[in-house]
């Protein structure tokens, strides 16, 4: 009776082992597959374009505010500069606000541009806006 529960056990180990491996293979083909490949090559040039728009309008001392931050706008800003700009959720203790505007034209990030609107010293708001190549 001991070597019946033994063997049930072991065959089901194997069984789950061979599935494990077979699951394992499959989702390997399906992420290298060339439209997954495609996909994430776009998805790292979108983040890398706004990466370098951020570049041109956020100061190395700037506190960053985002305008209108609705769920999508945050995630996406946070993936752009998440890892090296200093963020708050309160505007008054901005340096800057950064907006995530979709427009049509060039230089833009499939479709996508930051524009920041900074206060300055004498009191004028001045608005920038990212440029760089389309992707």
């Amino acid at each position: 009776m001991i070597r019946l529960g033994g063997l049930a056990v072991g065959l089901f180990a194997l069984g789950a082992l061979g599935s494990t491996a077979f699951h394992a293979t499959t989702t390997q083909t399906q992420l290298t597959s060339a439209h997954n490949v495609a996909a994430a090559q776009r998805s790292d040039a979108y983040y890398a374009c706004l990466d370098t728009q951020a570049h041109m309008l956020i100061r190395p001392h700037d506190v960053v505010y985002l305008a209108d931050p609705n769920l999508s706008r945050w995630v996406t800003f946070t993936k752009v500069v998440g890892g090296w700009a200093d963020l708050t959720l309160h505007r008054d203790r901005a340096s800057v606000a950064i907006g995530l505007e979709h427009i049509r034209g060039g230089g833009t990030c499939d479709g996508d541009v930051l524009v920041s609107l900074r206060v300055r010293p004498d009191g004028r708001v001045v608005m920038g806006r990212g440029r760089q190549g389309t992707t």
